[in-house]
């Protein structure tokens, strides 16, 4: 009987690594340049919820994933109400989705930055692991077919020109 259940317990404890080693290869892979972006539902601080289906094949996107105490998330936020006021009227769509854990210092931070584009709060941090972001700020560019033209990670000079100049080209043909 000893020699039995020593038996099973080696075969169970090997079956469960395979599937643990394995198991990457079944995930879905995180999104990629090329590929459609993965839809999500995130509610506003008013308690809106917000599809992103709702403007995927609509119009041209910028989603950006920050959070309001990093400097570099500033920095890009400021640069993207610069984007939303310039090309809103001409179909783009900005959309920030904040990673801060209270709401309260969320509010404070679109107010004291004067943001007028959609932010979301991902307090759970849904999206993070669906887009597996590593770094943030990270920025993606979403074109009018709803599919992934560039990721942007962290925020410097660079690419707020290159930035700048893919939305310029994708909105003016």
């Amino acid at each position: 009987m000893s020699y039995t259940l020593n038996w099973m317990t080696k075969k169970i404890l090997v079956i469960a690594l395979i599937v643990l080693l394995t198991a990457p290869v079944w995930a879905k892979p995180a999104a990629k340049v090329g590929s459609e972006c993965p839809s999500f539902s995130l509610p506003t601080l008013s308690g809106e919820i917000i599809n992103l289906d709702k403007y995927l094949g609509k119009n041209s996107i910028i989603l950006s994933f920050f959070t309001s105490w990093s400097k570099s998330c500033v920095e890009e936020t400021i640069f993207l109400e610069e984007l939303h006021d310039k090309y809103h009227k001409k179909g783009l769509q900005v959309i920030g989705i904040s990673f801060d854990r209270k709401g309260n210092k969320l509010a404070s931070f679109i107010s004291k930055n004067g943001l007028k584009y959609s932010i979301l709060h991902d307090k759970k941090l849904k999206t993070l692991k669906k887009f597996r972001i590593l770094i943030i700020p990270t920025l993606l560019v979403i074109d009018k077919k709803g599919n992934i033209k560039s990721i942007y990670v962290d925020f410097d000079k660079n690419v707020k020109e290159s930035v700048a100049e893919e939305i310029k080209n994708l909105l003016i043909p």
